[in-house]
């Protein structure tokens, strides 16, 4: 078919039912934290009893646990880089500074900067803030005596809220404050707070909330940014939808805008867990209707350990990742959209719709069917730069074009914990299917005329374009082939023959699909280079070769944590060799400069970063999706010097 290629693409991403330099590696994860048990159902509370709602115009809260020893790690962590001198100034300006600019002296002395602080950032276009500050316990009997206050009777909803209106005992050009200003004696030792805003309409309208539910709230992290829900529909909204006109296209928008409109909240929090920090994400749902909320929420157990696949992944892999994998049930609303999208298209260029209702379905019985996978991918970082420059050097000399496009492409890696007999019955019945179509289409009419003669448009032999196919810049033919005899037996080979139909289009090429059978345990590799691919299945699937695996490598054990519903690693130089294709010279150019880009990064973007991921269901019909990342020092300057560029 003309879509051959999306064949190792569905199989390798949807088939669910580390670098070798030790100074490169982040320091373990720790455990993954649980979510609490699943929320009981709530019942229905008194109007008085109920929280207060979020300001009409909040658009995120920001969160800070201590600020002085925040500001210190920063500071520490920035010294001596352009971000440092651009956030903290040449002379280390200090927090207790910029309160005192911000509220004046006599309030900033009755602020304690080693509590949280929350700051509430009202409109996006211009936005205002209100922060809510600690006042230690001790202050508290002075205030009368330092401060002009009284009620604040706007705020009917919370009683007991003082305006500061001036400094007692002031000259009188001192006894103005530069900020409209409230104090919440708060309900119980410890709890006092002074919050402040521009104007008093902002104090009135956010104060409450910031005191009576964001204050209350336990901070774990040393930092957070909570954006509504809202707020993120509203710049998926706001966003131009690309031009694309296709069924697969227009579901994809309705899949990202009904998960859009399931998101309550998005979070990012930071915590200094020294010498490295870890990155925070978590998405909270209103519900799980949506076909993407409900395939990326499932509950994960508790005991849910790591998938033993994970660990046998080729120790030079740079992008590894495992999921336990949602329910069939949980993932065929999605399945059936994205199967919908495919088809219509194909429907439309030509193809026979009751057969390719035949392909979906088989392939319906292999993708998408739920339970856990993993997913590994690696390259030559070194033959690339090498490659790159003698295309460069050459002047594009056509062999060394392809010699460059295809020292970046990646190999991939992929296993799942089911027999390899149902794989590669699977994957040669698709073929045959796609066959068929394919010649069922060669012999079609083009729509709105007359069966044409043999060869001519609407009528193409097979390996050309016909009317459906001319934005197409090359065709793939899938040829099944004898498997090496490196692989154990039973191992099917598939060749995925490329060819250019434009000028434009990439050099000839030949992709290599492999599935492997390893005990009760399927994998499946994919890649243009054929030795690395096999070498790497042979390292994965031999049990005598556990020495080359992800399971010995260094820092192995900090991903073997129970609990997580989804993990791995990744660098920023993985990421990079992943995004580029080098199809066109454009692309070969883009690709030099991004890794010239990352040999100047202070530690070249090798630095491996760990990750994992925790779902939750709630009894209320909410769920909550949490993923955490261990950035090194040595990292987060990397991240810092490609920020700065």
């Amino acid at each position: 078919m003309k879509r051959a290629v999306l064949l190792p693409l569905v199989l390798t991403a949807a088939c669910a039912g580390a670098p070798a330099s030790p100074p490169g590696r982040a320091a373990p994860l720790p455990p993954a934290a649980r979510p609490a048990d699943a929320e009981p159902a709530r019942a229905a509370q008194p109007a008085e009893a109920r929280p207060l709602a979020a300001p009409k115009e909040l658009s995120s809260v920001l969160r800070i646990a201590d600020v002085r020893r925040t500001w210190g790690n920063v500071a520490q962590l920035l010294a001596g880089t352009p971000f440092g001198m651009m956030l903290l100034g040449p002379g280390q300006m200090a927090p207790e500074m910029l309160l005192e600019e911000a509220l004046g002296p006599a309030l900033a002395e009755v602020v304690d900067l080693g509590k949280p602080i929350d700051v509430a950032v009202l409109g996006t276009e211009r936005p205002r803030f209100v922060a809510s500050l600690s006042v230690p316990e001790r202050e508290m009997p002075r205030l009368q005596e330092r401060f002009v206050l009284k009620e604040l009777k706007e705020l009917k909803g919370h009683r007991g809220m003082l305006r500061v209106e001036g400094v007692r005992e002031a000259e009188p050009e001192d006894r103005a404050l530069p900020r409209v200003c409230a104090l919440e004696p708060g309900d119980r030792s410890g709890s006092a707070r002074l919050v402040c805003a521009d104007d008093v309409q902002d104090l009135e309208a956010a104060a409450p909330y910031l005191v009576q539910v964001v204050g209350r709230e336990p901070l774990e992290a040393d930092a957070r940014v909570e954006v509504p829900g809202r707020i993120i529909v509203e710049g998926v909204e706001s966003t131009p939808d690309e031009d694309d006109d296709s069924h697969a296209g227009n579901v994809g928008v309705e899949l990202v805008d009904a998960f859009a409109r399931e998101l309550e909240s998005v979070s990012v929090d930071l915590t200094w867990v020294r010498p490295d920090i870890e990155v925070g994400l978590g998405m909270r749902f209103a519900s799980r209707r949506s076909p993407l909320a409900l395939a990326v929420t499932p509950a994960t157990p508790r005991d849910a350990a790591t998938p033993p696949a994970f660990f046998r992944l080729p120790r030079d892999t740079a992008i590894a990742f495992y999921t336990q994998g949602a329910s069939r049930a949980e993932l065929t609303p999605l399945r059936e959209a994205f199967f919908r999208g495919i088809r219509d298209d194909m429907v439309d260029e030509g193809y026979d719709a009751s057969g390719l209702d035949r392909f979906m379905d088989r392939l319906g019985t292999l993708a998408f069917t739920g339970g856990p996978f993993v997913i590994g991918s690696g390259g030559d970082r070194a033959a690339a730069e090498k490659a790159l420059a003698a295309y460069q050097g050459g002047k594009g000399a056509p062999r060394a074009r392809k010699a460059a496009r295809g020292s970046l492409q990646s190999w991939f890696l992929v296993a799942v914990e089911e027999p390899a007999q149902a794989w590669v019955s699977g994957v040669k019945d698709l073929i045959q299917l796609g066959e068929v179509q394919d010649k069922k289409k060669a012999g079609a009419p083009a729509a709105g005329s007359a069966a044409p003669a043999a060869g001519a448009t609407g009528g193409a032999p097979k390996g050309q374009a016909s009317r459906g196919d001319e934005q197409d810049k090359e065709i793939t033919d899938p040829v099944i082939v004898r498997a090496p005899a490196a692989l154990p037996a039973g191992t099917l080979h598939v060749e995925l023959r490329s060819r250019p139909l434009t000028k434009d289009a990439p050099p000839a090429h030949t992709s290599h699909l492999y599935v492997v059978p390893a005990g009760q345990r399927t994998w499946i590799g994919f890649g243009e280079d054929d030795a690395a691919v096999v070498e790497r299945l042979r390292v994965a699937a031999d049990p005598g070769r556990d020495e080359r695996t992800l399971g010995a490598a260094p820092g192995a054990e900090a991903l073997r944590q129970p609990g997580s519903l989804a993990g791995g690693l990744f660098s920023l130089a993985s990421w990079t060799m992943l995004a580029a294709s080098g199809d066109t010279p454009e692309a070969l150019d883009d690709a030099a400069k991004a890794l010239a880009g990352l040999a100047r990064l202070p530690s070249r973007g090798e630095i491996t970063m760990p990750f994992a991921m925790t779902s939750e269901v709630l009894g209320s019909g909410a769920a909550r999706l949490s993923a955490r990342v261990r950035v090194s020092s040595a990292g987060i300057h990397d991240v810092l010097a490609l920020l700065m560029r």
